[in-house]
């Protein structure tokens, strides 16, 4: 058997850190091996951590006293820890989304998912891919159409196919990193991967980064 997925876990009410904790102790691949009850504890808790104890993965609440969620991501980062982070919210909205995408977060989920859905959301998400719900997405699309606002997805059913450097350039987006840092990534250019981001947007028939990772997941591309 493989080694389990190491996750820390950082929520700022204990009565739901014990809950996640012990979900994720029934399953044999997942292993808490730390919590903490907001971003600023997290991050004394992995300066002070053994190195055979360092986490695959984070697991957060969103919004938290002192250091939230969002706050947390971007601290790892400036620290040069690239551990995925995935979040857990309540709120239900494109505002919440749009803040988690820009952060970096590689999963965005509701807590009020069902159990199993949230063990293999951070089994995607350790292999290397990104956990945004279809459920979330369509209440997403739902609010959208409800508000009257113009989706511009004018695409057809089935858009014009990604080249491998645009779909790769397309997960990138989806979790939620820079045009800069998709650059550096790639050994490209800010400009190169600008022109990559309109050709996707073109071809998907979206406006934005937002609308390109919601259209993505309906069609199973990410």
């Amino acid at each position: 058997m493989s080694n389990p997925i190491k996750i820390l876990l950082v929520e700022d009410q204990q009565l739901v850190r014990e809950g996640l904790k012990g979900l994720l102790s029934l399953q044999d691949d997942l292993r808490v091996v730390g919590e903490a009850s907001d971003g600023a504890e997290a991050l004394e808790w992995l300066g002070q951590c053994a190195v055979d104890q360092m986490p695959d993965l984070v697991l957060s609440d969103m919004r938290m006293p002192r250091l939230d969620g969002l706050g947390l991501i971007r601290a790892l980062a400036a620290r040069g820890l690239r551990l995925p982070v995935v979040l857990l919210t309540t709120f239900d909205d494109t505002a919440a989304f749009d803040e988690a995408a820009s952060a970096g977060a590689r999963g965005f989920l509701l807590k009020a998912i069902r159990p199993e859905t949230l063990t293999e959301a951070l089994r995607e998400v350790h292999a290397g891919g990104t956990a945004l719900r279809p459920s979330l997405t369509t209440r997403m699309e739902a609010r959208t159409a409800s508000s009257g606002a113009d989706r511009s997805f004018t695409a057809s059913d089935r858009p014009d196919p990604l080249s491998p450097k645009e779909l790769q350039v397309l997960r990138l987006v989806a979790s939620g990193r820079s045009n800069t840092e998709i650059a550096t990534l790639l050994g490209n250019s800010e400009g190169v991967i600008k022109n990559h981001c309109s050709a996707i947007f073109s071809k998907m028939g979206v406006r934005d980064r937002t609308q390109a990772v919601l259209r993505a997941i309906d069609l199973g591309w990410i």
